[in-house]
């Protein structure tokens, strides 16, 4: 093999829980955990269920049962548990004294929350939520910062058999109020704002106006959180003090079935409407569960940090049904991850002895603006993996990282998944070596494949599931006819997860970006992510994305979007980047015009919306922007000169 950074040894190769879980399981090679059969799926996703801890009240009769199609699978039939026994209980009775959450926000506040506190927390919430008539089969809104009580609220949500829909308090009005609607959501809660960048965001205020979009909220239970001054006015506001105050801190627990619903979960919607993903109490667990352990090798005493706002996919899973099922610690950081400084999240790695560490790789980039060299400042010594996801990352961001944080023997686990998916589908593991940007490939249990367009196998083509597993979706809140249309209507009885995957010749899989990123420049196939690579190592050039214009000749063209470094002169940045791609993919692939502007609008999540400056570039409607992070920067824009 060639260009290795990484190869497992050691721990990673021996002691790991990966590589534990492979000896007493009788595993001769990696690739047997990778399932060819419905059979094997079974097993794999059994052995891990069982030696991952998940509690059942009765026992499931089957792993998994297809009878209505992959698209319906039905997990663990016949069991019972709550995952608030799994998440919470176990490690309250076990371990009590231990940290779920430890909490900082920007200003130095903060405080570590034991499983035995959040517990007693949990159950008081639980009990009056019951007394306001939350039930089993009710949904609860929570939108919050990233705070104990967040979670708290969404354990409580399980204790009374009610689902959550955790929403980012970022997004706007119209965005937020939207989630509440459509998933169903009767009571809310919430703080009374947050802190971000040294400023103090109002969120009592935007929930208010957000309920005129989700009428059937009738009670918001709001944290003074920042001591803000208000009230909402559409709905009955109860203080989180208050309405607790009396309860008892035992509260029972509601006995579910295995594919009752956990949560809802919603895409960004930066394009058309968003999406309300439908994931369920043993599916999360199975998921959360295998990941922190397997992934990201999380066990008792352990501590999980990941660069992340309350609300995305992964504070469901990874950091409420994964690390804390685990009996680990989840470190909450509220706010900006460079606020007050740009050494905050490698003081927090050494304060609380972080043992797996998070970001995605534009908030690498980011943090290594303001220090190229952190371990030379800092303690990392306590890392013992790293993680990211959400974007493919360029060689050079990679290598630094994975140099400057890890020091070089620390793997990254790069995961690629979804909100649909509850977890990834590919991603290394602390037994599989690793070159710069690779996902290795499919992850441990997920029979994942590479289609062409006529749905045969290929080394570069549509990432695709041939067998179902655990945190698929459900089925969507619109309904099984757009459920289909999404993920199964590509090719017969599989998943299409419309991600452009290349296989290099050594074995290793890279996701270049969606598939519908890619552009056809004169009969040739490259996806956005590799220009943007080639644009952004220019000297000079800060960031870039480049989207696809229709050209009368070529069929596309790219067009290039940048922002410059300190001190760069923008007179003479287009030859200079246009020389740059050539040098590094070839003439063919230039950008046909390159636009320097001020900043790039990202998603709450860090994503650029391509899609969305496609729109803006060409004069076509750029649909819902208000659940972009600053969507004002798109107004110094230019337009495409047709």
């Amino acid at each position: 093999m060639t260009d290795l950074a990484w190869e497992p040894t050691g721990y990673y190769a021996e002691e790991s829980n990966l590589a534990r879980f492979v000896d007493e399981h009788g595993y001769d090679r990696y690739g047997e955990l990778i399932p060819e059969t419905e059979a094997e799926l079974a097993d794999l996703w059994g052995a891990f269920a069982e030696d991952t801890g998940i509690v059942w009240r009765e026992p499931y009769d089957a792993v998994v049962d297809t009878a209505e199609g992959p698209a319906f699978a039905d997990w663990f039939p016949g069991g019972r548990l709550n995952a608030v026994e799994t998440a919470l209980d176990r490690w309250a009775d076990r371990t009590p004294d231990a940290a779920m959450y430890a909490w900082a926000d920007e200003d130095g506040n903060g405080g570590r929350v034991s499983y035995a506190a959040m517990r007693e927390r949990v159950g008081r919430l639980a009990n009056a939520l019951r007394d306001q008539g939350v039930e089993r089969g009710d949904v609860v809104g929570i939108t919050f910062p990233l705070h104990p009580n967040g979670f708290a609220a969404a354990l409580a949500a399980w204790r009374v058999g009610a689902a959550f829909t955790m929403v980012f308090p970022g997004y706007g009005a119209d965005a937020m109020g939207h989630r509440f609607d459509d998933s169903g959501a009767e009571l809310v809660v919430t703080a009374d704002g947050y802190r971000r960048g040294g400023e103090v965001r109002d969120l009592r205020s935007k929930v208010d106006a957000a309920l005129a979009d989700a009428p059937a909220v009738e009670d918001v239970v709001v944290y003074e959180h920042v001591g803000l001054e208000g009230e909402c006015e559409a709905a009955t506001e109860h203080d989180w003090a208050a309405f607790v105050e009396g309860f008892d801190a035992e509260a029972d627990t509601a006995v579910m079935d295995s594919d009752d619903v956990a949560f809802v979960a919603y895409s960004s919607g930066t394009t058309g409407e968003p999406k309300g993903t439908i994931h369920t109490h043993a599916a999360a667990l199975a998921m959360g569960n295998k990941e922190c352990r397997y992934h990201f090798d999380l066990s008792r005493g352990d501590s999980l940090l990941w660069i992340t706002d309350f609300g995305w996919i992964i504070t469901a899973v990874w950091m409420l049904a994964g690390a804390p099922a685990l009996g680990a610690t989840t470190v909450l950081l509220e706010g900006a991850p460079d606020h007050p400084d740009g050494d905050r999240v490698w003081r927090a790695i050494e304060e609380y002895g972080v043992t797996a560490f998070g970001i995605s790789p534009s908030g690498s980039r980011g943090l290594r603006q303001h220090n190229e060299a952190p371990r030379e400042d800092h303690d990392l010594s306590s890392l013992r993996v790293l993680g990211s996801t959400g974007e493919p990352w360029d060689e050079a961001g990679w290598r630094w990282h994975v140099e400057s944080v890890g020091g070089g023997e620390v793997p990254l686990m790069n995961v690629s998944g979804g909100t649909e998916l509850a977890g990834g589908l590919l991603s290394p593991t602390p037994l599989t070596p690793l070159k710069p940007g690779t996902l290795y490939g499919p992850a441990p249990g997920v029979a994942a494949n590479v289609y062409d367009e006529r749905g045969e196998e290929s080394d570069e083509g549509y990432l695709v599931v041939e067998l179902p597993i655990p945190g698929m979706t459900h089925g969507l809140t619109a309904g099984e006819e757009r459920y289909i249309e999404e993920y199964w209507s590509d090719f017969e009885g599989v998943w299409n997860q419309n991600d452009w995957v290349e296989i290099d010749g050594d074995g290793f899989w890279y996701i270049t970006g969606r598939a519908d990123d890619t552009m056809n420049v004169a009969g040739r196939r490259v996806t956005a992510p590799e220009i943007e690579a080639a644009v952004g190592g220019t000297p000079g050039v800060g960031e870039a994305t480049v989207v696809p214009v229709p050209d009368e000749v070529k069929g596309q063209v790219p067009v290039a979007f940048v922002t410059l470094l300190d001190g760069t002169d923008p007179e003479g940045i287009e030859a200079a980047v246009r020389e740059h791609v050539t040098g590094e993919l070839g003439a063919p692939f230039r950008p046909a015009r390159v636009h320097v502007v001020p900043a790039l609008p990202r998603t709450q999540t860090g994503k650029v919306p391509r899609g969305v400056i496609e729109s803006v570039y060409l004069g076509d409607p750029p649909g819902n922007v208000s659940t972009l992070d600053r969507p004002e920067v798109l107004d110094a824009f230019p337009r495409h000169e047709r």
